[in-house]
């Protein structure tokens, strides 16, 4: 068998041809935006620098003499925050020009945020102005658990501020705006689950986007589709599914996961304890316990189910195919809907079916079905899916 196995610093060789890369990478509080995307840079070796706006409004605004406590910003007079948000991006668009010539090899990630979601109105973080002046080449949106996030802000200026339903509310907003703008821009968008690994932004940035920009064919993108409740119940089909994703990684696919975001366990969590006649069920996020009222998460099920199937079929409007893993006979819902989805929205669908009887439905809306994730790779590689 074929495999490919993928070097991050293959840009290096590009010489005269080489192009910086400007990514506009957005998230709400507490989903971890920062962290994530500094991790990624660490990973990249030098060749990606981290711009926080936050940060540099910050200390845009001691350099002004004017100490302003972090929880406070958002309560300042609207020209004022403005005024200091535009002086930030004057200067940010001068350290720009590095970026555009012929001479550094580093590209830049812009981290900040679109809106926030302050005293239950929206209040705008970006200036449009400014964003078409930048002229990011890429937009993201990181993204993680509600109940993650909220755990987070519990030890902020946010702690009290916001229910775990405004919090999926904000999120969707700051990821439909970024979506909206890049649309605006014509430019790629993609949503990042913060639990994937830094590895999966590095290859969308140098293998898909830059490759996209110097005119080469970039890496193919899947979305991993499996029947999630059956897989986790099962811990050998779980081990097999990591082992599928894991094989694809290493032949040269970005692979993304669905259960990077798992707020529906914490659904399970709720539903049982009021069953049980549970007040409260206790999460784990960062070595940090959250306790959270039963109440809140029934009131918030509704966003969490519908926001599942949307994200999901957000992730396979960002990926080239669909690869399925299918372990068993028993009908998974959300796997035949993210295959027709995927099937009639112009994506091969990729099934691992190693069972003998198969629907006949299951055959028409996929591409090819294989036997193992073995047979699969060799089949992307003999036909040239995989583009070195």
């Amino acid at each position: 068998m074929k495999v490919f196995v993928w070097a991050l610093d293959e840009h290096l060789s590009w010489g005269v041809h080489y192009l910086r890369v400007i990514v506009f990478a957005t998230g709400i509080s507490g989903s971890g935006r920062l962290d994530y995307v500094e991790t990624v840079a660490t990973e990249s070796g030098g060749r990606l620098k981290v711009i926080d706006v936050g940060k540099r409004m910050f200390e845009k605004s001691a350099e002004l003499g004017i100490r302003i406590p972090e929880g406070k910003i958002l309560d300042m007079d609207p020209f004022a925050l403005d005024y200091l948000r535009a002086v930030t991006f004057e200067e940010l668009l001068k350290e720009l020009e590095r970026y555009r010539g012929p001479d550094s090899p580093e590209d830049l990630v812009i981290s900040t945020h679109v809106c926030f979601r302050w005293k239950k109105h929206l209040v705008p973080a970006f200036n449009l102005h400014y964003l078409n002046r930048i002229d990011p080449d890429v937009y993201v949106t990181i993204v993680d658990n509600a109940h993650a996030i909220k755990a987070r802000l519990e030890r902020t200026q946010w702690r009290g501020r916001l229910k775990l339903k405004d919090i999926l509310v904000w999120r969707d907003e700051e990821t439909f705006i970024t979506e909206i703008l890049a649309a605006y821009r014509q430019k790629p968008f993609y949503v990042i689950a913060r639990r994937e690994p830094p590895s999966l932004l590095l290859d969308v940035l140098y293998r898909v986007e830059k490759r996209r920009l110097r005119g080469d064919e970039p890496a193919i993108k899947a979305y991993l589709s499996y029947p999630i409740t059956h897989v986790l119940s099962e811990p050998e089909h779980f081990r097999m599914k990591d082992e599928v994703k894991e094989a694809l990684r290493k032949a040269g696919v970005i692979v993304f996961d669905p259960i990077t975001i798992d707020e529906a366990a914490l659904v399970g969590l709720a539903e049982n304890a009021q069953r049980n006649g549970a007040d409260d069920v206790d999460v784990e996020v960062d070595g940090y316990r959250l306790k959270l009222d039963v109440e809140e998460v029934i009131d918030a099920r509704s966003d969490i189910i519908d926001q599942i199937v949307a994200r999901d079929y957000k992730l396979i409007d960002q990926s080239d195919i669909i690869v399925v893993y299918y372990p068993t006979t028993h009908v998974s819902p959300g796997v035949l809907n993210e295959i027709h989805y995927g099937f009639t929205h112009n994506k091969d669908v990729y099934a691992i079916f190693p069972h003998e009887v198969r629907s006949p439905f299951f055959e028409y809306y996929t591409t090819r079905i294989f036997k193992s994730h073995e047979e699969l790779i060799e089949h992307l590689a003999s036909s040239g899916v995989l583009r070195q």
